[in-house]
């Protein structure tokens, strides 16, 4: 007993619930559920329960991403549908209770943190793994499908597989810059296969929000070399590197090829022939379209968190009368039309201020992550979601959780 007890500590406890998490992101909502609310419980169900409030209320980035709950909870003020409210506020619960149990919780060593990434890019390559076997046996038909708007059958919804893949293949390199190993010295090699495989994998998965994720991350990073080493020459050599590798995979990925000449053809439907269809990328654009619309009677406080729905469904039929209405897919319209342009302001501070404060964008990792959560709230309600809000809190409270 004596034996287990040493291993049953809040930190030992800490660091299994996040790898968890983790292995939930790909494989259960139950786990992710439940793994969030034995974090919230390791952090506050404790003694000094004063002394982790403090903590709390003396951490900008604690308070901002509470903020973003409280931000919606307000706009529920001037909200008629109280139903469709809670289901927002019930969404986005973690940002309240996760950083005040954040305050409270051990901080990570070293290995623990970096055993969490090495567990993260094992799980993401055995999937790519998978997703590429069914891949080739399944070839021609699935390519048919994504000249069809469709996709690569992968194991959670394929954006928010794609940007885990571009984030796995970021921890690889962070890892192996730092030169990490967690037993012998030669897994190097094996993190910079891991790096060239998922590079590879992410573009014959051909996910374009994947991709630009990876490539917007890749470039903040090389503007971030260039401004701290003024190694422009270096600088300029690694972005033609990032403008050749599509131009390479257009080349030689079926699935990418498809999806470019998929954009332009959606491209001339909406923009030319004004003609929305049944495509994901000119659906995508009228939600932009309609949740500007809803927007235009309250543009600065918003219609309310609890009736963007229903603010959003009258634009559609107003507008286009024969489309199933949809949400903004877009984090920071979601915002706007739902808070207005006050509360837009307060959510993006909220969003950007854990990056600069305490100046984490010199951690190449946390900036890497920073650029792909960013890619997706441009083409996604990410936050609107339970699996995007895990997403971005997991990986956000992992990286804020180290010594």
């Amino acid at each position: 007993m004596p034996q287990l007890s040493s291993y049953l500590t809040r930190a030992n406890l800490t660091w299994f619930t996040c790898a968890v998490l983790l292995v939930a992101l790909l494989t259960s909502k139950f786990l992710l559920t439940i793994g969030m609310i034995a974090l919230v419980a390791l952090g506050l169900i404790r003694k000094d329960v004063k002394t982790v409030w403090q903590n709390f209320i003396s951490d900008k980035t604690l308070l901002a991403l509470t903020s973003v709950f409280l931000i919606a909870l307000i706009s529920g003020l001037y909200s008629e549908n109280i139903a469709y409210l809670i289901e927002r506020l019930r969404i986005k619960l973690p940002f309240l209770l996760l950083p005040i149990a954040l305050a409270g919780l051990p901080k990570f060593t070293d290995k623990q943190y970096f055993s969490l990434l090495y567990l993260f890019i094992a799980s993401i390559v055995i999937s790519c793994i998978g997703v590429g076997v069914n891949y080739a046996m399944n070839f021609e038909a699935i390519n048919y499908n994504i000249g069809r708007s469709g996709s690569i059958p992968t194991p959670i919804n394929h954006i928010r597989f794609s940007l885990l893949v571009a984030l796995s293949f970021f921890a690889s390199i962070y890892l192996y810059h730092k030169k990490v190993y967690l037993k012998f010295p030669a897994e190097k090699y094996l993190l910079l296969a891991c790096a060239l495989f998922l590079l590879v994998f992410i573009h014959v998965l051909s996910v374009r929000s994947g991709i630009l994720a990876l490539y917007l991350a890749g470039f903040a990073l090389i503007v971030r070399y260039i401004l701290l080493t003024k190694r422009y020459l270096i600088g300029g050599m690694m972005t033609l590197a990032i403008v050749a590798l599509p131009i390479l995979a257009f080349q030689f990925s079926p699935g990418f090829r498809a999806q470019a000449y998929l954009m332009r053809h959606n491209y001339i439907e909406f923009f030319i022939k004004k003609n929305v269809g049944e495509y994901s990328d000119t659906q995508r654009l009228a939600s932009y379209q309609m949740a500007i619309e809803a927007a235009k009677s309250s543009p600065f406080v918003g219609v309310g968190a609890g009736d963007i729905k229903d603010a959003t469904e009258a634009a559609y039929a107003t507008h286009y009368p024969t489309l199933d209405a949809k949400l903004p897919h877009n984090q920071f319209l979601f915002f706007y039309t739902a808070t207005g342009l006050i509360g837009l302001l307060l959510f993006t501070i909220a969003f950007f201020l854990p990056l600069f404060h305490k100046k984490r964008y010199l951690d190449t990792l946390f900036l890497a992550f920073y650029a792909i959560v960013f890619t997706s709230f441009m083409v996604e309600n990410t936050l609107e979601t339970a699996i995007g809000t895990a997403f971005f809190m997991v990986f956000l409270l992992i990286m804020l959780n180290r010594r």
